[in-house]
């Protein structure tokens, strides 16, 4: 073997060059196995890294050399008269970054290098397979490959091309040829284009009669075709979505993406709903040195209703560790008629916001002003209370065995209808409590102290008031853990028991001159039973005297992971409530006079092959369920998948949440690569199916698709019904569209299972 140092010295350039391509969106044809290696015979490593739907997987066994310059090997060796150097029969050029071999190779060292037979390029996951190919290294002529056939390993991309070429100034072309990412006799789709030219020095390339054919079928045809080679973005077309529904009849969008600027880009969505009409989305997106900020807008000219709109500007800005801002304006100029199609992050509200706020923080102290107004688009809706402003100011000291806390706020309450009431409040809340623990049980004391003042002006009579409100709360909880190992199968597993008892006293503070802001009133839960309030905002101060005891128990596995936790515990009442959610308080008069609350339980499994969350609250002296809920996952042998979930909710203060209905949801499939997903929800108190879901599903290692039927209520209490289709395309793009109006098992089923997408 003869070593010629400078012999072709580029074919390391040419090689690492074409490795851009193999992760672009090129165009070739035909499918080969060079290097393809199935399941059954790759190492379990490699096995693992594989999709559940990949049969195989490229491996090159080539491998960089350590020799320097450059190795020539052939049956015959002959340097002509003209110093053409002539390599015949079995010829390689061996670099130590890249493997040149043909039947036969001449050339003039740093002139050109022709191969002809048989041509293989390769390089650290790169492969070129071409009847001739041409290396140019000087003067104006191009590098070319006749018929070229190529592959990355890494990323699996292949094709074929009937010419691929590269100028001195490193733009490539390439005529007729395909790109896909599908594994050898599995092409369910590829990319086809007439014509490609890959600008790298611009970082975009440009494409003639594009197609994309799925299953040899042309889905999309694109005249002209512009797109990224690198990271940077391009403006051009993105992939529109469509739809059809009873209702709508065809829907379609089709997006546009224009990048103005390295900080700055649109995307331009126009939309098209067969029996409603047409609109526009617009997102325009800026990005500064501290933050991003976003406008959004979507316009709708509806067939029956005209136009409708929605806007939304949003900004968020961090200066430095300590300083942050942002604002959020939102609006419907258009007033209650929201767009018929909305591609957007805004949507139909009773409520549109516009704030903003500036906030210090510097881990355990933090301070923040918000101005908040609303937009109320119905006029039948009452309007909530604005802010101008709210100030927030807390602070935390922790150690080991104290926690102090201190909140302390002032909103300037307005009502834009200017009826009832609205004024100013000043809130300030201090909680302090030790912690007294060691590794079998804790005992925490604490004491909150909580201050109200207000000044209000009432709109009805035109007067003015001012109040105040002193509170003082004191509370015990304690805990004791008790653990035990035991033998399951063969592992060693830990239980724990923890019994909890928690003493709260909140005496009574009549709140009559006391107005309702933001007051609410918590769902009762196991975990509720020991908070330290009874009424969520700052409005209500809730007075009790109860004890609760909880009994907490969980399992845990040989690797600590927890696999069973069990929750039962009850309020104790030893005063009756006389603190209502609307304020009218009288000492003689309860609100809530029960001795003890529901028994409330809850439970969790987290299992190999199920999972489980259930709460229930029953109440002992009416011997009545009042809350149950039930979600339930499970997969009882591989792929077949069940979703279960119940909700029973009565005697909620506002029998609107008053909630029984049951949902079942399944994924199965019916070979490897298919699958069918169906989902039916009932509503006991409607004495109705709510939704009704029946589709399938193919996929395999490059393609996704997904068709289903759909019947669901919608939010004006009225039933739809669609056909959605949606596909994916692996190192492609995706297509389609979902039902975004109803959550569902077609979701489900869409986004499980989406290794290498």
């Amino acid at each position: 073997m003869a070593s010629i140092p400078c012999m072709v010295k580029h074919l390391r350039t040419y090689a690492l060059f074409f490795q851009s391509l193999f992760i672009l969106p090129l165009a070739q044809a035909q499918v080969d196995q060079w290097d393809w290696t199935p399941k059954e015979s790759l190492t379990t490593e490699q096995r693992a890294q594989l999709s559940r739907y990949c049969q195989g997987s490229y491996i090159s066994n080539w491998k960089a050399t350590d020799t320097k310059g450059t190795d020539l090997a052939a049956d015959l060796i002959v340097r002509d008269e003209n110093g053409v150097i002539h390599l015949q029969g079995e010829a390689e050029i061996i670099q130590p970054q890249s493997t040149l071999s043909a039947d036969d190779i001449e050339g003039i060292p740093d002139d050109y290098y022709l191969a002809t037979g048989n041509v293989t390029l390769r390089s650290e996951n790169q492969l070129i397979r071409s009847s001739t190919g041409y290396i140019a290294n000087s003067g104006d002529a191009p590098t070319v490959f006749k018929d070229a056939k190529f592959l990355s390993h890494q990323s699996g991309a292949r094709g074929e091309a009937k010419s691929l070429s590269r100028n001195q100034d490193g733009v490539v072309f390439i005529e007729e040829g395909f790109f896909t990412t599908c594994e050898p006799n599995e092409e369910s789709w590829k990319l086809y284009g007439s014509s490609i030219k890959l600008d790298p020095k611009n970082g975009f390339g440009t494409a003639k009669h594009v197609q994309i054919r799925i299953a040899g079928l042309t889905v999309f045809y694109f005249p002209w075709l512009r797109f990224p080679i690198d990271n940077s973005r391009q403006t051009g077309l993105l992939f529109p979505s469509f739809s059809y529904s009873g209702s709508d009849g065809i829907s379609f969008s089709a997006p546009f993406y224009w990048n103005i600027a390295p900080n700055y880009d649109a995307t331009i969505t126009p939309q098209f709903i067969q029996k409603k009409g047409q609109g526009i989305d617009l997102e325009f997106r800026h990005l500064s040195p501290y933050g991003e900020t976003v406008y959004e807008q979507s316009t709708f000219s509806d067939n029956d209703e005209g136009e409708q709109t929605l806007l939304k500007l949003k900004s968020t800005q961090k200066f430095n560790q300590y300083f942050s801002a942002g604002f959020l304006l939102e609006d419907n100029p258009t007033k209650d008629k929201y767009p018929e199609a909305n591609s957007t992050s805004i949507g139909e509200k009773d409520h549109y916001e516009r704030s903003a706020y500036f906030s210090f923080n510097n881990g355990n102290f933090l301070n923040k002003v918000t101005y908040l107004t609303y937009q109320t688009p119905d006029d039948k809706i009452n309007q909530p209370f604005e802010w101008l402003p709210r100030i927030d100011s807390s602070y935390r000291l922790a150690t080991s065995f104290l926690d102090y806390k201190v909140d302390a706020q002032y909103t300037d309450f307005y009502a834009p209808e200017e009826k009832d009431f609205d004024g100013q409040r000043i809130v300030l809340n201090q909680d302090v409590k030790f912690d007294l623990k060691n590794n079998w049980g804790s005992l925490t004391p604490g004491v909150l102290a909580q201050y109200r003042d207000y000044d209000l002006h009432n709109y009805a009579t035109d007067s003015d008031s001012s109040t105040s409100i002193s509170h003082i709360t004191s509370y015990v909880d304690s805990s004791l853990l008790f653990e035990r190992n035991f033998l399951n199968n063969q592992t060693v597993w830990r239980q724990t028991l923890e019994p909890r008892l928690s003493y709260l006293n909140s005496p009574f503070e009549s709140q009559n001159q006391i107005p309702d802001f933001d007051a609410s009133e918590p769902t009762m839960t196991y975990s509720q039973a020991f908070s330290h309030t009874r009424f969520n905002g700052n409005d209500r101060i809730g007075d009790t005297e109860q004890v609760t005891l909880g009994l907490e128990s969980r399992l845990y596995d040989e690797n600590n992971n927890e696999k069973w936790a069990f929750k039962a515990g009850q309020i104790f009442y030893l005063e009756d409530r006389y603190v209502g959610i609307d304020g009218r308080t009288d000492k003689n008069t309860a609100i809530d006079n029960s001795k003890r609350s529901d028994l409330l339980t809850s439970a969790n499994y987290n299992g190999n092959r199920y999972s489980l969350t259930g709460n229930l609250n029953y109440n002992l002296d009416d011997s009545e369920v009042n809350l149950a809920q039930l979600v339930a996952s499970l997969e009882p042998v591989d792929d077949i998948k069940i979703n279960l979930s119940y909700l029973y909710s009565i005697n909620n203060t506002d029998p609107d949440d008053d909630a029984k209905q049951a949902s079942i949801g399944t994924i199965f499939p019916i070979n490897q690569n298919w699958s069918m997903f169906t989902q039916y929800t009932y509503d006991f108190l409607r004495e109705d199916g709510t939704k009704e879901i029946a589709g399938v599903g193919y996929e395999n290692c490059c393609i996704k698709v997904s068709m289903s039927y759909q019947h669901w209520l919608n939010d004006n209490n009225e039933f739809d019904r669609g056909v959605f289709l949606q596909f994916i395309l692996r190192s492609l793009s995706s297509a389609g569209r979902a039902n975004s109006k109803a959550n569902n098992i077609a979701d489900s089923y869409w986004n499980q299972g989406k290794v290498g997408y």
